[in-house]
């Protein structure tokens, strides 16, 4: 059935947006400006002060709606509340150093410094190195004088009065309603990966991939919302209950469109197969109705009875039952709330305390890497500009923000120096058309907010571009606009950035490939704690195991050498490319047979622990697993350079060894060998071909 256009817009936002989080985000951003805004111009306009007053007022209100992301409510509370001292600290020392000369430069780099050095103390000391920063940084901005110390003081309490106004009370905390939209994103993410796997005409593998990471961004995102809150107390489910419900939906989902990528795309399916995937969509679509589900969860069971499980339209089938069961399920928990016993979630115990590393901490090392960029960069931007070099200094500051290699220092840069520069020419155009309409500069500065807010994580380079934009704006309200400003503004960007970029090759270097290798070692290491939990449990019935943890655990891995190798893949040679973009592609295949093995795992483990398979087919399982486990050791080689023989075993023989061991092989064990199977061709790939 064809959807209308808002229906698909509908979907699109919520498979992107999981839970409407960028959207409350960007909201409360732009709700705490707008009150600050509102509350400072009044004051400002009572009490004779200058606009600059109520400028940086708004500044810090929208620093820390973004900034402060600890994980609890009254943290967060606690935290903005804690936000006044770094901000007006940072405040009076420029106000007071600016008076002479250098020395000011030297507060600025002596405070960016302590505003990385202090990420070590985890979200909150994050939060209060960046206000600082911004706060030091804007004072310059405005020209601060000491004798308005007393006024910023009170601006700065207002912006952060408006911020703790929005989320409060304008936008609490609302627990239920963000599981129940994950739970409509999961829905959402899943129906869009099914309708790209069943689409026979034009099988798009990227699309498919595409929308495979985004289902399983959402199950990580659930899992996150149950680290946060208690869903014993709020759906009166247990949180280790609907973890894995939400990771059986997951799995099952990822099988079925395997199982349907590879059927003959030329051949019809057969009924069964359609009546249950038809089914399922029924289960997946916004607010389906009780007659609904009851009516897709008979069909696809009756279509399921009647599969053959030895042929790849049956299984297909069959996994298309098995996901229509995980989702009705999760329906009924987060719609209905059915009443389980749900005692509260068991204290949380110390993991084992890290050793410390030999040499300096990481904080402190990017910390001198900042203060050495920093530094050039104010030597380099007074040299182009007396005026505004502190916009060169705010560069070289901002590329290492969230990067801890080269390639990625170098990627921010770069995204920082297109984005301004497309900021410029689209504010000089907007500052053309606007001219001096304050109400409309107003109107556009808020926009821009809402949109820097929104896009944050998405492209750095469209945050970039609107904040540039909103600079304009801001130049505009100051009486200071023109094009030589903003022409300065590209200059000193890009002495930043080539600053920034020095520095991450010059002082305390740390390689892009060294970072990924590490990164792959973690998840391979990861990897294997899955295929021996895995194993173990379906060898071991009934027992108590931890593997949806784990998987999530491996997931997380995956989603840092994601990150960690996409510097390698906009590497200048074609053979960098493609091999940094087949070892991410290899490993994503991987994780979702890893996924398949901890859920015939978690099966067994929720099964009757008196019919352990047999000693046979025990030892059959136990060889498949060891040769996937050379094969993990032997990926792990590649990935470091050494030369390796390609295993063995990359084909259906795992399959066959462990089947001929018994005619009536159970379904754990069944998904253990097909899992170890595929785990193995897709990591067979990686040892032959990179």
């Amino acid at each position: 059935m064809a959807l209308s256009p808002l229906a698909r817009a509908t979907r699109f936002l919520t498979v992107s947006d999981p839970g409407r989080l960028r959207l409350r985000s960007a909201t409360s951003v732009t709700l705490s400006v707008i009150l600050a805004t509102v509350a400072l111009l009044t004051f400002v306009h009572v009490a004779d002060q200058p606009l600059t007053v109520a400028m940086l007022g708004t500044i810090v209100a929208m620093q820390s709606a973004t900034a402060v992301k600890d994980r609890q409510q009254s943290s967060r509370v606690i935290t903005t509340l804690l936000l006044f001292l770094p901000a007006m600290g940072a405040v009076t020392l420029a106000a007071i150093l600016s008076g002479f000369g250098n020395v000011g430069d030297v507060g600025f780099v002596a405070v960016l410094f302590a505003a990385v050095w202090v990420r070590r103390y985890g979200p909150r000391g994050n939060a209060l190195g960046m206000i600082a920063f911004i706060s030091y940084f804007f004072a310059l901005f405005i020209h601060a004088k000491p004798h308005q110390l007393p006024i910023l003081a009170l601006a700065v309490a207002i912006g952060l009065a408006a911020t703790l106004f929005v989320r409060a009370l304008v936008l609490p905390d609302r627990p239920r309603v963000e599981v129940r939209r994950l739970v409509r994103a999961l829905r959402a993410a899943s129906l869009s990966v099914l309708e790209t796997a069943s689409n026979r005409k034009d099988r798009d593998v990227e699309l498919l991939r595409r929308r495979l990471g985004r289902l399983g961004q959402t199950g990580m995102m659930i899992d996150d919302w149950l680290d946060r809150h208690n869903a014993a107390q709020l759906l009166n489910v247990t949180n280790e209950d609907l973890s894995f419900r939400v990771f059986d939906a997951q799995i099952a989902t990822e099988q079925l469109v395997s199982a349907l990528w590879a059927l003959d795309p030329q051949k019809p399916w057969p009924p069964g197969l359609g009546r249950a995937t038809t089914a399922l969509g029924s289960c997946l679509q916004d607010h389906p109705s009780e007659e609904q589900l009851r009516a897709a969860r008979k069909v696809a069971a009756a279509a399921a009875d009647k599969a053959d499980a030895t042929t790849p339209t049956g299984i297909a089938t069959i996994a298309a039952q098995r996901a229509a069961q995980a989702h009705i399920a999760i329906h009924h928990i987060t719609t209905h709330a059915i009443r389980t016993e749900a005692p509260p979630p068991a204290p949380v115990q110390p993991g084992p305390e890290k050793e410390p590393q030999p040499g300096l901490d990481p904080s402190t090392k990017a910390a001198i890497q900042v203060a050495v960029a920093t530094s050039a960069a104010t030597i380099l931007g007074e040299l182009i500009s007396p005026d505004r070099w502190y916009w060169a200094v705010l560069t070289a500051f901002i590329v290492f923000t969230g990067a801890s290699s080269r390639g990625e220092i170098l990627t921010r840069a770069g995204h920082r120096i297109v984005g301004t520069i497309a900021g410029v020419v689209a504010g000089v155009g907007l500052a053309a058309l606007v001219g001096d309409n304050r109400p409309v500069q107003i109107a556009l500065l808020l926009i821009c907010v809402f949109c820097a807010a929104y896009l944050v994580t998405v492209a750095y380079a469209l945050l970039t571009f609107f904040v540039t934009v909103l600079l304009a704006m801001l130049y505009g309200l100051l009486g200071e606009f023109s094009i030589d400003v903003l022409q300065l503004r590209i200059a000193e960007t890009v002495a930043g950035g080539a600053v920034g970029m020095a520095a991450a090759f010059f002082i305390f270097s740390t390689g892009t490939r060294s970072t990924l290798i590490d990164k792959v070692d973690d998840y391979l290491d990861r990897m294997l704690a899955v295929i021996d939990e895995g194993v173990g449990s379906v060898l071991a019935p009934g027992g108590h195991t931890e593997l949806v943890a784990h998987t999530r655990e491996l997931d997380k891995a995956l989603s840092a050498v994601l990150v960690a190798g996409k510097p390698l893949e906009l590497r200048p040679t074609s053979r960098g490319r493609r091999g940094a973009k087949r070892l991410l592609r290899v490993l994503q295949i991987s994780n979702r047979s890893a996924h398949a093995l901890a859920r015939a795992g978690v099966n067994a483990s929720r099964a009757d622990g008196d019919d352990p398979p047999s000693a046979e087919t025990a030892k059959a399982l136990q060889q498949a697993a060891d040769t996937a486990r050379l094969t993990v050791g032997a990926v792990r080689s590649v990935v470091h350079g050494d030369q390796v023989e390609p295993p063995e075993k990359i084909s259906q023989t795992m399959i066959l060894d462990v089947m001929r061991t018994s005619s009536g092989t159970r379904g754990p064990v069944r998904g253990a060998v097909r899992s170890l199977n595929n785990l193995q061709r897709a990591l067979g790939e990686a040892t032959t071909r990179l």
